[in-house]
């Protein structure tokens, strides 16, 4: 009677994992690309979507005239210093004392003029005997030479000295989170600057880096004629440090005020199918198929290592399906593919060899059941 059970549940265990097989192949072939169409290259992690924006915006950034620093704007706190320059108190006895006949002091002996001043909304700043100025948009080293003329054309200073110092950069900066040794906020004072510049001022990526990076262009970055404004774009981050030639400029653009850089920890992947223990494991930078395979205690007999399936989403109703040969991988015929947060790692079953299996897991549960009956 037990015997009986036992085939019959032999059966249809074989009849059930037939059918995953079929199930499963369907839903590869579903995901697989239509003839013509580009599936791009092994571990892809951006579509062909992410990399039209990001070409688009690096080309038209790069056309773009280069800034010459930091330029200054709202909020932003100014040092400036002026010698010579006395308060509007004492330049009015100054004027007093000239027209009265007395002697006026000597440069040595006039005060260094120094202000805190936070550049307003307006974008202007508030300096003595002249008032308001604009300093919004203007570098530091443009800035100082404004003030010199303006101090020669009210004939306050024949030759003044003015130095001006951003103390706190608070308008043109470039915000780079997430996984990175020093998130924070970045000013823009290096001219052209670029996506993976701002990577390294931030320390680097982190221990827990994945290799997605979202870049998020500011409000006025370029797109693509005809198509929606970029919101969000995924970068590959190994492909972006590693670039090298014309690929450099088409994934590394410069970057403007406003971007936001986030780069995502490693997260998970989920290992299924003919393995010994399925589940989800975590990523860690530079794992591969065969590292996942093996976090998940290595493939089973039945395994059909030749047609490994990776499922990765690249973006919203956007999903591709790899399928990858490990025997090709541990032979070094073929390149081990490469893991990133969320992918789905199936291995599906060889027919034949899952009869063999179906007989021995029989013959073992067998031998487990009648091995356990006491004989008398």
């Amino acid at each position: 009677m037990v015997g009986g059970r036992c085939v019959a549940g032999f059966l249809l265990g074989l009849g059930v994992a037939a059918g995953c097989s079929t199930s499963r192949a369907v839903r590869t072939e579903l995901g697989m690309a239509q003839p013509g169409e580009a599936v791009g290259a092994v571990g892809e992690l951006m579509s062909a979507r992410d990399r039209e924006q990001l070409a688009t915006i690096a080309a038209e950034r790069a056309e773009a005239s280069a800034e010459d620093g930091y330029r200054i704007g709202p909020d932003d706190l100014l040092d400036i210093r002026i010698p010579d320059l006395l308060e509007a108190g004492g330049a009015q006895g100054q004027s007093a004392r000239a027209q009265s006949g007395a002697t006026l002091p000597s440069v040595a002996e006039s005060p260094v003029f120094q202000l805190g001043a936070r550049v307003s909304a307006s974008g202007q700043v508030n300096i003595p005997l002249l008032g308001l100025i604009r300093a919004e948009g203007f570098t530091p080293t443009a800035l100082e030479q404004d003030i010199a003329r303006r101090l020669m054309a009210a004939r306050i200073l024949k030759a003044p000295q003015v130095n001006v110092l951003v103390t706190e950069y608070r308008s043109r900066v470039v915000a780079v989170v997430g996984s990175v040794e020093k998130p924070g906020l970045y000013p823009l004072t290096r001219p052209r600057a670029t996506l993976a510049d701002l990577i390294w001022a931030a320390g680097g990526p982190g221990k827990d880096a994945g290799r997605e990076v979202k870049f998020v262009p500011a409000a006025d970055g370029a797109h693509p004629d005809g198509m929606e404004p970029i919101r969000s774009i995924r970068v590959d981050l190994e492909t972006l440090l590693d670039a090298t030639g014309p690929e450099t400029k088409a994934l590394n653009p410069q970057v403007r005020p406003g971007d936001s850089i986030s780069l995502s920890p490693a997260g998970n992947v989920q290992v299924d199918g003919w393995v010994d223990k399925p589940g989800s494991y975590p990523v860690t930078r530079g794992l591969t198929l065969t590292g996942a395979v093996a976090a998940a205690g290595g493939h089973l007999f039945p395994a059909d290592r030749r047609h490994v399936t990776v499922k990765r989403v690249l973006g919203a109703g956007e999903q591709r399906y790899f399928t990858v040969d490990l025997d090709a991988v541990s032979q070094g015929r073929a390149a081990d593919f490469p893991i990133t947060d969320g992918d789905v790692v199936r291995l599906p079953p060889t027919p034949t060899r899952v009869a063999a299996w179906g007989f021995w897991a029989f013959a073992k549960e067998i031998v487990h059941i009648y091995g356990s009956v006491p004989v008398f």
